[in-house]
C-alpha cells in the first residue's frame, strides 16, 4: 500500500468538505478502507449491506496481492496458532535447513529477534489457552459467516463446502493430529479420524501407504481466490462504491472526519479503515502505534495438468503444505519464509511443494506449472488486529490475518462493522484490539 518513501503534506493540499459525504467526484467518501485484499474486500462488501458508502484505495487490481495466490482453503479448525510449545521445540532444526517449510533469510534475521521473543512468550501456557480461545471464536463460524456476502455478489459458485482432510503418512503423526480432536470439538469444530482406507475412498488419488487422516467435514475451499476477489469488487462498483487504483501515503485527522494523501490526490473520509495487510503498520506507525507486523511470505505451485484428481483440499502433515483443486488445476501452496517484502522470490521454495507432494499424490504431474509468491502479515500472537483505533476517533483497523486471511475474512468483516456501527458484537472484540501491544510495552517499562 505505501510506496518506498512516505511523503509529507503539501501546505497547499486543499480542505475537502466532510459534510455529507458520499463517493464524489471530489474526492470524499463516508468510510474509505485502504486495502484491496481479500479482507478487505469482504469489508467492502459488508458495510454496503449495512447502508454506508465506500471507497477502496490500493495501488493494485483488487485480490492482486497475496489474496490472489493463497490456498484456497478455508479452515474452521486453525484454532492452534503456529507458536505451540511443539514448533518452538522443533524451530532451531527447522531453521537449519535451507530448503524446509520454515525460512529465514539473514537479512531479515534482525527483524526477527523482537518479534521472535513474543512470539516466545505467546507459547506459554496461558495466553496460549487465550489465543485458542480468541481464534476458535473467529474461526467457528468464519464459512456460514460468507453467504451474505456471496448473496450479495452473486458469488455462491465461489465457495463449494466439501469438507477437508489432514492426510498423515505415518501413525505417529496421525496419532498427533487426532490428539487435538477433543479440543476441536470442546470449541464447537467437527474433527473426525478416519484410517487409511477410508481417506483413500474419500480421495482415490491419495497413496496407498498412507496412514489415515483427520476430516473435517465444515471446511470448505475456494474454486479461484482470484475470481471471488474480482466478484466482490465488481459488486462493490455496481452497489456505488468507487475502487481507486492509488497508494495511500499518509493519514491525517481532520475534525471529526480524515483526509488521506494518495499518489493520485487527497481524499476526504469521515471513517478510515487500515486494510492494507503487511503494510498496514507503516500507515499507523506516523500516528503512534507501534506494530510488530513482518513480511511472512508463502509461496504456491499451480498445477494446470496435474493428472491427479482431488474434491476437497487436502492439508499433508509432513510436512505441512495444502493441495487445493481450484478452476485453473491443482494449487499446492504452503511454506514460511521471513525476508523483506520486497526481497526476490526463491523459485525452489514454489518448486519444493512438488517434491513433497508427490509422495502423497503419485502420478503428479507439473507440466505448465507456474510460481507465485505472496506476503502474510504476521503478529506474534497469530491473532488478527481486528477493532477501532484507541487514540483517535473514526479510525479502525482489520489486518494481520496471517495464515487465515481467507478463513476469517468473512468473519472479520463482520466483527468490524459492528465495531463502527456501535452494535453489540458477535464474539468477544477484545483479543483482536491492538491495545494488547501498547499493554505489553507499557508492563515492560513498568518492569
Amino acid at each position: 500500500m505505501v510506496d518506498g518513501q512516505i511523503p509529507t503534506r503539501c501546505p497547499e493540499m486543499p480542505t475537502l468538505s466532510l459534510d455529507n459525504l458520499t463517493n464524489g467526484p471530489d474526492g470524499s467518501c463516508d468510510t474509505a478502507i485502504i486495502g484491496a485484499g481479500i479482507v478487505a474486500l469482504a469489508l467492502a462488501v459488508r458495510l454496503q449491506l449495512e447502508g454506508r458508502h465506500v471507497m477502496l484505495l490500493d495501488p493494485k487490481e483488487p485480490a492482486s496481492g497475496t489474496s490472489f495466490g493463497n490456498a484456497g482453503y478455508l479452515s474452521r479448525g486453525s484454532i492452534f496458532p503456529p507458536a505451540s510449545p511443539e514448533m518452538m521445540r522443533r524451530l532451531p532444526q527447522l531453521m537449519l535447513d535451507p530448503s524446509g517449510p520454515l525460512v529465514i533469510r539473514p537479512s531479515y534475521a534482525h527483524r526477527m529477534v523482537p518479534w521472535g521473543i513474543r512470539l516466545m512468550a505467546a507459547s506459554r501456557p496461558k495466553p496460549l489457552s487465550r489465543i485458542v480461545e480468541a481464534l476458535a471464536a473467529l474461526c467457528r463460524d468464519a464459512v456460514t459467516s460468507y453467504r451474505p456476502l456471496l448473496a450479495a455478489a452473486g458469488a455462491e459458485d465461489m465457495i463449494d463446502v466439501r469438507g477437508s482432510l489432514v492426510v498423515c503418512r505415518t501413525q505417529a503423526t496421525l496419532e498427533q493430529k487426532a490428539a487435538a480432536i477433543p479440543m476441536l470439538r470442546k470449541h464447537g469444530i467437527v474433527a473426525e479420524r478416519i484410517d487409511g482406507a477410508e481417506a483413500r475412498r474419500m480421495e482415490p488419488a491419495l497413496a496407498t501407504d498412507i496412514a489415515g487422516a483427520v476430516y473435517f467435514p465444515d471446511n470448505a475451499r475456494c474454486v479461484s481466490p482470484g475470481a471471488l476477489g474480482a466478484r466482490f469488487a465488481e459488486s462493490v462498483r455496481a452497489k456505488g462504491g468507487t475502487l481507486r487504483q492509488t497508494a495511500v501515503t499518509k493519514l491525517h485527522p481532520q475534525g471529526e472526519g480524515w483526509l488521506l494523501d494518495t499518489s493520485t490526490g487527497p481524499v476526504a473520509a469521515r471513517q478510515v479503515v487500515v486494510a492494507a495487510g503487511r503494510w498496514s503498520d507503516e500507515l499507523l506507525a506516523p500516528l503512534g502505534y507501534t506494530i510488530p507486523l513482518i513480511s511472512e511470505r508463502g509461496y504456491h505451485l499451480m498445477l494446470p495438468r496435474a493428472e491427479v484428481s482431488l474434491s476437497r483440499p487436502c492439508v499433508m502433515a509432513e510436512p505441512f503444505f495444502a493441495a487445493t483443486p481450484m478452476r485453473g488445476g491443482l494449487r499446492l501452496a504452503g511454506t514460511v519464509e521471513f525476508a523483506n517484502t520486497d526481497a526476490p522470490m526463491n523459485p525452489r521454495r514454489s518448486d519444493k511443494l512438488y517434491e513433497l507432494a508427490v509422495p502423497y499424490l503419485p502420478g503428479l504431474r507439473r507440466e505448465g506449472a507456474t510460481r507465485w509468491m505472496g506476503v502474510r502479515p504476521s503478529l506474534p500472537d497469530a491473532l488478527p488486529a481486528i477493532g477501532a483505533a484507541s487514540g483517535h476517533r473514526n479510525l479502525f483497523y482489520c489486518f494481520g490475518h496471517q495464515h487465515i486471511g481467507l478463513t476469517t475474512a468473512a468473519i472479520s468483516a463482520q466483527l468490524l462493522a459492528d465495531v463502527m456501527l456501535q452494535r453489540t458484537p458477535s464474539l468477544d472484540p477484545a483479543p483482536f484490539n491492538l491495545d494488547r501491544f501498547r499493554r505489553r510495552q507499557s508492563d515492560a517499562r513498568a518492569a
